[in-house]
């Protein structure tokens, strides 16, 4: 069972490579063409820059993780000893 399923395996990866060569040499992503969805005028420029939201969304993840960690830790902690 084990010799059938590596040579299905490799039968498999060399059908995909093939296939993605093959799409590769069709429809090269690194066409010049603009893509469809691409507005000119106003919609073109993000209105903030890429690196700007992704230190808003970290510091946002992080604030997050903050506050599980201080809801995880009051959630656990033990009752003061009676006595």
């Amino acid at each position: 069972m084990t010799r059938t399923m590596k040579a299905l395996a490799r039968r498999i990866a060399l059908l995909s490579a093939v296939v993605g060569a093959a799409i590769l040499q069709i429809a090269p992503p690194w066409g010049g063409q603009q893509a469809i969805a691409d507005h000119g005028g106003a919609l073109r420029s993000a209105p903030m820059s890429p690196l700007l939201v992704g230190l808003i969304a970290a510091a946002l993840a992080l604030g997050a993780g903050a506050i599980v960690l201080v809801i995880v830790k009051l959630l656990t902690r033990k009752a003061p000893p009676s006595g």
